[in-house]
């Protein structure tokens, strides 16, 4: 069995929308809307946790009557690994495996979602990576340094998978050792908590909505989707 932690309690800064981005709704739904739309049709995954904004709960409950995947809803937490604590709370403990996944990722292909959960029966920690295709530059105050070999790098995506026991002892240690909210991801988290941390090359488009150019983006796509062009 596998339970997806969609996170969805970032408050969206950097897009600049009014609201956060994942409630912002492209063409009358909202952005997670097609992202649970997406996720609920991958047959891997058994139930959904939502993890919510705060002051968007009462959305949280709405998505949940529409969705019938989604088992329960967490609120957020102030960074990014506690509100993925927060979310696997609400996982049971009979669970085997666990996916991580960003609200505002609407197209991630469903095949790379069932490669991780077919990986993680031999795998403790799962990543999705995307080749990096430009330079590699390293600057400092405005000016380049280096040109760095881009075959030793990946770009970080999402989602990541678990072994339910992985994710639970690497929250286990973040919190009884103070670390949780003070290291940026949860792969680090996993990491720091001594385990190998293995990547799926997703070689595939995968828009994350962050800026409020990302919009008109996945406005695009959406069209594209819709009308298979």
């Amino acid at each position: 069995m596998t339970t997806l932690i969609l996170l969805a309690g970032g408050i969206g800064k950097r897009a600049n929308l009014g609201l956060p981005k994942q409630y912002f709704k492209i063409e009358e739904k909202m952005i997670i809307e097609y992202t649970l739309e997406n996720v609920s049709n991958v047959k891997a995954i058994d139930k959904i946790i939502l993890v919510s904004n705060p002051e968007f709960m009462k959305t949280g409950e709405e998505l949940m009557e529409s969705f019938s995947k989604i088992s329960s809803i967490a609120e957020g937490g102030k960074t990014r690994n506690e509100s993925i604590y927060n979310g696997f709370l609400k996982v049971p403990e009979n669970e085997t495996k666990v996916l991580v996944h960003d609200a505002v990722r609407p197209f991630t292909p469903r095949w790379v979602f069932e490669k991780i959960v077919e990986m993680l029966d031999e795998k403790g920690v799962v990543t999705t990576v995307n080749p990096i295709t430009g330079n590699l530059i390293e600057v400092q105050e405005g000016k380049a340094l280096k040109i760095h070999d881009r075959s030793k790098y990946a770009m970080g995506e999402a989602p990541t998978g678990y072994q339910y026991s992985a994710l639970k002892e690497t929250l286990e240690k973040a919190v009884k050792k103070n670390y949780l909210n003070k290291i940026p991801h949860d792969i680090l988290l996993a990491m720091k908590a001594g385990f190998e941390v293995d990547i799926l090359y997703c070689n595939c488009f995968n828009l994350k909505i962050t800026f409020r150019e990302d919009i008109k983006i996945a406005k695009a796509l959406i069209k594209i989707l819709e009308e298979g062009i």
